[in-house]
């Protein structure tokens, strides 16, 4: 070039190879018939974030670590269970060793026990949980139990021996909280047991709640109000999978509420007080369930009947027999 200085470009040393001038095409901006809009075709788009593996780790897509409940990622599944007994047994002796007493600390802990076992049941890989009510059957047991359980030690347990109570309780309410989350699988080896196990603590949790509305002396009408809801809600439990039916369920508990705070209206007219009332309204509690489950699952005849009969007049003749001693 005249009058100036030529420049010599090696396109190897740029790493280009072998340099053909017509892929200088691919370097130039589009045309106007290339963009949108007029009418040409334009070559497909490229994902980059799909080849790129640096725009992949970049993505703002959250991975699936974060994306799992906050429980998954601290606690091992087989340490929920024991880590969440311990946090009852802490928040329980808490509750019974402050004087006087602030049940303010027994709300939280029930609150805190419901939220926990809310956390393991939705992390059951056989669960299909996508709304907030859907785990609620599931912790009417855990949650009336730390209710009923605080109650119950907190009027007629003292000294020493809540040390025991407590430790006891703990060890109830850990098996309560496994047999919740294996009831979830209903296809499960252990299930039957589960079950079992769910019913015992229910008609326990009845009778320690019972226990506690006759020894706090509560006046007849919230008493009654308060035996019904509390027999409704544990009614549920006992009815959850043996009708498909929310609704049905829901007015069966609601009939075997009714009819156990029918009868606490009755028995403020006979001399029965403490733990004897109790027993009545447990086997008020017990044949209401028993029979609507059995007739819920289609096994409801008359051998059934009869066995639960036997069972109500045993339990009326050791009330009778322990009102004559006293």
């Amino acid at each position: 070039m005249e009058g100036g200085t030529r420049v010599i470009v090696r396109f190897d040393s740029l790493g280009l190879g072998n340099y053909n001038p017509r892929d200088s095409e691919r370097l130039t901006p589009p045309r106007p018939a290339d963009m949108p809009g007029t009418g040409a075709s334009r070559e497909p788009e490229v994902d980059m974030a799909n080849k790129s593996p640096t725009l992949e780790r970049t993505s703002l897509r959250a991975p699936d670590d974060l994306r799992r409940p906050l429980l998954d990622r601290t606690i091992p599944e087989p340490g929920r269970v024991p880590v969440l007994a311990l946090a009852y047994a802490a928040g329980m002796g808490l509750f019974l060793a402050v004087e006087p007493t602030q049940p303010w600390v027994l709300l939280a802990l029930v609150g805190l026990m419901g939220l926990g076992v809310d956390g393991i049941v939705r992390a059951h890989p056989r669960g299909e949980f996508r709304n907030p009510a859907d785990t609620a059957p599931f912790l009417f047991i855990p949650v009336l139990f730390t209710l009923a359980s605080g109650l119950f030690f907190e009027e007629l347990v003292e000294g020493y021996w809540n040390a025991l109570a407590v430790l006891a309780a703990t060890v109830l309410f850990g098996v309560a909280v496994q047999a919740v989350y294996v009831s979830v699988d209903t296809q499960a080896p252990s299930h039957a047991a589960a079950r079992f196990v769910l019913n015992i603590l229910t008609y326990l949790t009845a009778f320690a709640f019972f226990s506690v509305v006759y020894s706090f002396d509560v006046a007849l009408l919230p008493s009654a109000l308060a035996v019904g809801l509390v027999s409704l809600l544990l009614a549920v439990e006992v009815f959850r999978e043996a009708e498909a039916d929310p609704v049905r369920t829901l007015v069966f508990a609601t009939a075997t509420g009714l009819i156990v705070g029918e009868m606490r209206w009755m028995l403020y007219f006979v001399p029965l007080e403490g733990f004897l009332a109790a027993v009545v309204l447990l086997l008020a509690f017990y044949l209401t369930s028993g029979l609507i489950h059995h007739h819920l699952i289609g096994h409801l005849n008359r051998t059934v009947a009869i066995e639960f009969t036997l069972v109500m007049l045993a339990g009326l003749g050791i009330v009778i027999l322990g009102g004559a001693s006293v």
